[in-house]
C-alpha cells in the first residue's frame, strides 16, 4: 500500500501547471514554463487545522528542477517526508528534445537504495511513453500532450494497478488560474474516481504560479496544500 501512495504522489508531481506558446518541443514548454527557465523549487507545505500556510518553514515535500538554455531537464530531485514513508529520489537526464533518457537513484524508509534507467519512446507526435530499462516490474507511464505541449492525460501502469489522470486548464488572458484533475485509479479490479482542483494565487513576471492551493474538490473551501515555487532564470 505504500509503494501505491507513492506511486499516486509522484503521478501527480508528474502533471504539469501552466502554459507556452512557443512553438518546437521541450522539456521546458511541457512543464508550462515561461521565460528562460534555469532552476525550479517547490514545497508543498500542508494545511493543518484550517491554518492556510504562508512559509515554507514546515513543508513535508521539496523538488528541484534545473534545465539547460534549450529548454531540456539536466536533473531533478525529489523529497518528500510524510507520514507513511520518507521518499527521496535523484535523477540525472541525457539528450535534447524528444531524444530523453535519464537515471534515478531513490531511496524509501530504510529500504537500500535502488538504481533506475528510463527512456522516453515517442509513438506521435504529442504521445510518448516512459519505460525502465532494468525495472521488472512492468511500470509503464503514457503521456499525452496538448498542442502548447502541456499534459493533456497521464496513464500509469504497474502490474494489476492502472491509473489515469485527466487535466484541463482555465486561463484569463493566456495566465494561468486554475488547474482540474481527474483520476481514476484501478487496482484488483476494484475502480475509484477522485478529483484535484489547483487554484493559482500568485504569479512571477514571467506568469509562472509562485503559489498554488490544492483542493480536494470544486466545493472544497480549505486547501489541504499550498505549493510554493521559486524559479531561477538565466
Amino acid at each position: 500500500m505504500i509503494i501505491k501512495h507513492l506511486f499516486f504522489i509522484l503521478l501527480l508531481c508528474f502533471t504539469q501547471f501552466a502554459f507556452s506558446q512557443n512553438s518546437g518541443y521541450s522539456q521546458k514548454k511541457e512543464y508550462g514554463l515561461n521565460g528562460n527557465v534555469k532552476s525550479v523549487t517547490t514545497y508543498m507545505v500542508d494545511v493543518s487545522k484550517y491554518r492556510i500556510p504562508t512559509d515554507t518553514l514546515n513543508y513535508s515535500g521539496k523538488t528541484y528542477m534545473t534545465f539547460n538554455k534549450n529548454g531540456d531537464i539536466i536533473l531533478y530531485n525529489r523529497s518528500y517526508n510524510l507520514p507513511d514513508y520518507n521518499y527521496v529520489s535523484k535523477s540525472i537526464f541525457k539528450g535534447s528534445g524528444k531524444n530523453i533518457s535519464y537515471e534515478e537513484d531513490y531511496w524509501l524508509n530504510d529500504f537500500p537504495k535502488e538504481h533506475l534507467k528510463y527512456q522516453f519512446v515517442w509513438t506521435s507526435d504529442l504521445e510518448y511513453k516512459i519505460t525502465s530499462v532494468n525495472d521488472n516490474t512492468n511500470t509503464v507511464r503514457f503521456i499525452s500532450l496538448n498542442k502548447d505541449f502541456t499534459v493533456d492525460k497521464v496513464i500509469f501502469k504497474r502490474d494489476s494497478y492502472t491509473s489515469e489522470e485527466k487535466t484541463t486548464y482555465t486561463y484569463n488572458e493566456n495566465v494561468l488560474e486554475k488547474v482540474a484533475l481527474n483520476l481514476t485509479v484501478t487496482e484488483n479490479e476494484e475502480t475509484k474516481t477522485s478529483e484535484d482542483i489547483r487554484i493559482v494565487k500568485s504569479v512571477d513576471i514571467y506568469n509562472n504560479p509562485t503559489v498554488f492551493h490544492f483542493f480536494k474538490t470544486v466545493n472544497s473551501r480549505v486547501p489541504t496544500t499550498v505549493l510554493f515555487k521559486y524559479y531561477e532564470y538565466y
